[in-house]
Protein backbone atom coordinates (compact mmCIF):
# COMPACT_ATOMS: atom_id res chain seq x y z
CA UNK A 1 0.00 0.00 0.00
CA UNK A 2 0.74 3.74 -0.29
CA UNK A 3 0.25 5.98 2.51
CA UNK A 4 0.99 9.98 2.69
CA UNK A 5 1.99 11.43 6.43
CA UNK A 6 1.46 15.61 6.14
CA UNK A 7 2.01 18.11 9.22
CA UNK A 8 1.72 21.71 9.66
CA UNK A 9 2.43 23.49 12.55
CA UNK A 10 -0.27 24.72 15.12
CA UNK A 11 1.48 27.88 15.65
CA UNK A 12 2.16 28.82 11.73
CA UNK A 13 -1.39 27.94 11.00
CA UNK A 14 -0.18 26.33 8.34
CA UNK A 15 -2.86 24.49 5.86
CA UNK A 16 -2.75 20.53 4.33
CA UNK A 17 -3.45 22.66 0.71
CA UNK A 18 0.26 22.56 -0.37
CA UNK A 19 0.90 18.81 0.67
CA UNK A 20 -2.14 17.62 -1.03
CA UNK A 21 -1.40 19.28 -4.38
CA UNK A 22 2.15 17.63 -4.26
CA UNK A 23 0.84 14.66 -3.27
CA UNK A 24 -1.84 14.29 -5.90
CA UNK A 25 -0.06 13.10 -8.53
CA UNK A 26 1.05 10.12 -6.68
CA UNK A 27 -1.79 6.93 -6.37
CA UNK A 28 -1.89 7.38 -2.28
CA UNK A 29 -3.93 4.71 -0.38
CA UNK A 30 -4.60 6.33 3.10
CA UNK A 31 -3.25 9.74 4.47
CA UNK A 32 -2.29 11.09 7.93
CA UNK A 33 -2.46 14.17 8.66
CA UNK A 34 -1.23 15.72 11.87
CA UNK A 35 -1.62 19.41 13.66
CA UNK A 36 1.39 19.31 15.27
CA UNK A 37 4.88 21.80 16.37
CA UNK A 38 8.06 20.15 14.41
CA UNK A 39 9.77 20.43 17.77
CA UNK A 40 7.83 17.05 18.59
CA UNK A 41 9.79 14.01 17.59
CA UNK A 42 8.04 11.74 14.69
CA UNK A 43 7.56 8.94 16.64
CA UNK A 44 6.57 10.75 18.81
CA UNK A 45 3.47 11.99 17.79
CA UNK A 46 0.12 10.07 17.67
CA UNK A 47 -1.13 10.04 13.59
CA UNK A 48 2.40 8.93 12.94
CA UNK A 49 2.48 6.60 15.67
CA UNK A 50 -1.13 5.22 14.41
CA UNK A 51 0.71 5.18 11.06
CA UNK A 52 3.55 2.69 12.27
CA UNK A 53 1.10 0.60 13.45
CA UNK A 54 -0.32 0.12 10.18
CA UNK A 55 2.59 -0.07 7.96
CA UNK A 56 4.22 -3.53 6.46
CA UNK A 57 7.44 -4.25 4.62
CA UNK A 58 7.10 -3.71 1.32
CA UNK A 59 4.75 -0.70 1.47
CA UNK A 60 5.59 3.13 1.27
CA UNK A 61 5.15 6.25 2.48
CA UNK A 62 5.09 9.60 0.40
CA UNK A 63 5.96 12.79 2.60
CA UNK A 64 6.03 16.35 0.42
CA UNK A 65 9.20 16.98 2.05
CA UNK A 66 12.05 15.96 4.70
CA UNK A 67 10.54 18.87 7.14
CA UNK A 68 6.68 16.94 7.07
CA UNK A 69 8.80 14.49 8.85
CA UNK A 70 11.46 16.03 10.99
CA UNK A 71 12.58 19.09 12.02
CA UNK A 72 16.16 18.02 13.28
CA UNK A 73 18.38 15.62 10.68
CA UNK A 74 18.92 13.47 14.14
CA UNK A 75 15.25 12.42 13.76
CA UNK A 76 15.13 12.36 10.39
CA UNK A 77 17.91 10.02 9.76
CA UNK A 78 17.00 7.52 12.88
CA UNK A 79 13.22 8.22 11.73
CA UNK A 80 13.65 6.81 8.11
CA UNK A 81 16.20 4.27 9.29
CA UNK A 82 13.51 2.72 11.36
CA UNK A 83 11.01 2.69 8.67
CA UNK A 84 13.41 1.75 5.58
CA UNK A 85 15.92 -0.49 7.51
CA UNK A 86 13.80 -1.97 10.64
CA UNK A 87 10.61 -1.71 9.04
CA UNK A 88 11.31 -3.10 5.37
CA UNK A 89 9.01 0.26 4.27
CA UNK A 90 10.27 2.43 1.00
CA UNK A 91 10.23 6.15 2.13
CA UNK A 92 9.83 8.98 -0.69
CA UNK A 93 10.55 12.62 0.04
CA UNK A 94 8.99 14.11 -3.10
CA UNK A 95 10.63 18.02 -2.20
CA UNK A 96 14.33 16.42 -2.23
CA UNK A 97 13.63 14.05 -5.23
CA UNK A 98 14.77 11.04 -2.80
CA UNK A 99 13.64 7.54 -2.16
CA UNK A 100 15.16 5.18 0.70
CA UNK A 101 14.55 1.48 -0.03
CA UNK A 102 13.53 -1.62 2.13
CA UNK A 103 16.99 -1.92 3.20
CA UNK A 104 17.87 0.96 5.09
CA UNK A 105 20.27 3.51 4.22
CA UNK A 106 22.62 2.30 1.52
CA UNK A 107 26.54 3.97 1.64
CA UNK A 108 25.09 6.88 -0.77
CA UNK A 109 22.38 7.89 1.00
CA UNK A 110 24.08 7.49 4.64
CA UNK A 111 26.70 9.70 3.31
CA UNK A 112 23.84 12.22 1.50
CA UNK A 113 22.44 12.28 5.15
CA UNK A 114 25.47 13.01 7.04
CA UNK A 115 26.01 16.21 4.06
CA UNK A 116 23.11 17.90 4.91
CA UNK A 117 23.70 17.43 8.65
CA UNK A 118 26.68 19.52 8.42
CA UNK A 119 24.79 22.27 6.49
CA UNK A 120 22.19 21.70 9.05
CA UNK A 121 24.22 22.79 11.73
CA UNK A 122 26.14 25.26 9.33
CA UNK A 123 22.86 27.17 9.23
CA UNK A 124 22.15 26.77 12.87
CA UNK A 125 25.36 28.33 13.64
CA UNK A 126 24.81 31.38 11.25
CA UNK A 127 21.91 31.96 12.24
CA UNK A 128 22.93 32.30 16.01
CA UNK A 129 26.03 34.14 14.95
CA UNK A 130 23.50 36.61 13.35
CA UNK A 131 21.58 37.16 15.97
CA UNK A 132 24.18 37.30 18.58
CA UNK A 133 26.11 39.90 16.58
CA UNK A 134 22.69 41.96 16.37
CA UNK A 135 21.67 41.65 19.99
CA UNK A 136 24.97 42.75 20.87
CA UNK A 137 25.22 46.12 18.22
CA UNK A 138 21.76 46.83 19.94
CA UNK A 139 23.06 46.61 23.14
CA UNK A 140 25.70 48.76 22.48
CA UNK A 141 23.43 51.53 21.08
CA UNK A 142 21.61 51.81 24.47
CA UNK A 143 18.61 50.02 22.99
CA UNK A 144 16.87 48.14 26.01
CA UNK A 145 16.68 44.40 25.13
CA UNK A 146 14.41 41.34 25.39
CA UNK A 147 11.23 41.52 27.26
CA UNK A 148 10.78 42.49 30.91
CA UNK A 149 11.73 39.73 33.20
CA UNK A 150 9.52 37.08 34.36
CA UNK A 151 9.16 33.92 36.23
CA UNK A 152 6.07 33.23 34.84
CA UNK A 153 6.44 29.72 33.33
CA UNK A 154 4.40 30.16 30.11
CA UNK A 155 6.17 33.35 29.40
CA UNK A 156 9.64 31.44 29.70
CA UNK A 157 8.71 28.50 27.41
CA UNK A 158 7.53 30.34 25.14
CA UNK A 159 10.80 32.69 24.98
CA UNK A 160 12.55 29.25 24.96
CA UNK A 161 10.45 27.65 22.03
CA UNK A 162 11.09 30.62 19.57
CA UNK A 163 14.71 30.47 20.17
CA UNK A 164 14.69 27.09 19.47
CA UNK A 165 12.39 27.54 16.61
CA UNK A 166 15.10 30.05 15.39
CA UNK A 167 17.86 27.93 15.53
CA UNK A 168 19.21 28.68 19.20
CA UNK A 169 20.90 25.57 21.20
CA UNK A 170 20.58 25.30 25.05
CA UNK A 171 24.10 26.70 25.34
CA UNK A 172 23.41 29.81 23.31
CA UNK A 173 20.01 30.43 25.09
CA UNK A 174 21.82 30.09 28.00
CA UNK A 175 24.11 32.37 27.17
CA UNK A 176 22.02 35.07 26.23
CA UNK A 177 19.31 34.88 28.84
CA UNK A 178 19.91 38.41 29.72
CA UNK A 179 18.94 39.73 26.27
CA UNK A 180 16.22 37.44 26.18
CA UNK A 181 14.76 37.62 29.47
CA UNK A 182 14.74 34.54 30.40
CA UNK A 183 15.37 34.30 34.55
CA UNK A 184 16.16 30.41 35.12
CA UNK A 185 18.72 28.81 36.08
CA UNK A 186 20.81 26.90 34.07
CA UNK A 187 19.80 23.34 35.07
CA UNK A 188 16.39 24.76 34.33
CA UNK A 189 16.98 26.12 30.96
CA UNK A 190 18.60 22.72 30.08
CA UNK A 191 15.93 20.75 31.07
CA UNK A 192 13.00 22.67 29.13
CA UNK A 193 15.19 22.79 26.45
CA UNK A 194 14.57 18.86 26.43
CA UNK A 195 11.05 18.99 27.42
CA UNK A 196 10.69 20.91 24.26
CA UNK A 197 12.54 18.79 22.31
CA UNK A 198 15.53 21.16 21.27
CA UNK A 199 18.98 20.53 21.28
CA UNK A 200 21.90 20.89 23.53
Amino acid sequence: MNFAYMRVSTKDKQEFIRQEFVLKDYKIDKVFEEKISGTKKACGRQEFEKMLKELKAGDTVYFESMSRMARSVQDLIETTDLLAHKMKVKVVFIKENLSVGGNGLDAMGALLFNVMSAFAQFERDIIADRTKQALQARKAAGVALGRKKSDNYDEQVAEIEKCLKNGYTAREIWENREELGITYGRSRVYELVKNIGGNR
